[in-house]
């Protein structure tokens, strides 16, 4: 009675095993990804006087996924994005429009699981950014201008969430949402943080 338990156990551990390592027979994988959004800054103390409205951009990248179990992954990859924002005075309703272009590295963790004939997963993590232009009314806030020092630090920082639908083993819907973190604005007495949505697609090998 016990050899044949003993035996049982064995069947169904092995059994087991071996679809966790069929799932998992292919863990990683890579691939390209567009989208398009909409952004803008979350202003404080001495920046209040200023409205940042949410206006149109995108973004395109590569990524790459671990799958650590069937419903379990990691995820990081490189974003380029090119953001705008409508920076208005609540005073004269004077507008300026704030245009930036930079890279971003995001890391998830996500879980996921079967639904139809596809997979929906759900994630969240950090991510760290660094912008490479930003520009208002023409001139380039992350470079000294006529002797004064920069306006806008490049380093971002803060934490993101992710939600999408695997359609095949191939192409992929997602949505995303960033909450920035750092402070972007270097003057005294004002805050300045990032924020954004996108839609987007990705294809993966």
């Amino acid at each position: 009675m016990k050899k044949n338990m003993l035996t049982f156990v064995f069947a169904v551990g092995t059994l087991i095993f071996s679809t966790q390592l069929s799932a998992q027979e292919n863990p990683l994988s890579v691939g390209f990804k567009a989208g398009t959004g909409l952004s803008n800054y979350r202003l404080g103390g001495d920046m209040k006087s200023l409205k940042s409205k949410m206006s149109f951009g995108g973004s395109a990248g590569v990524f790459i996924k671990y799958d650590l179990s069937p419903n379990f992954a990691v995820q990081s990859g490189i974003d380029v994005y090119y953001n705008t924002s409508k920076l208005e005075s609540l005073t004269d309703k004077s507008s300026d429009k704030l245009k930036s272009f930079g890279v971003e590295i995001p890391l998830y963790g996500i879980v996921q699981g079967e639904l139809g004939s596809g997979k929906a997963f759900i994630g969240a993590g950090p991510y760290a950014g660094y912008g490479i232009s930003t520009k208002l009314d023409g001139v380039n806030l992350y470079k000294k201008n006529n002797g004064t020092g920069t306006t806008m630090n490049r380093f971002d920082y803060g934490v993101g969430g992710i939600v999408g639908y695997d359609f095949d083993k191939n192409w992929q819907i997602n949505a995303s949402y960033k909450f920035g973190l750092a402070d972007l604005h270097k003057g005294k007495g004002g805050s300045m943080k990032n924020q954004g949505a996108s839609i987007g697609i990705a294809y993966k090998f």
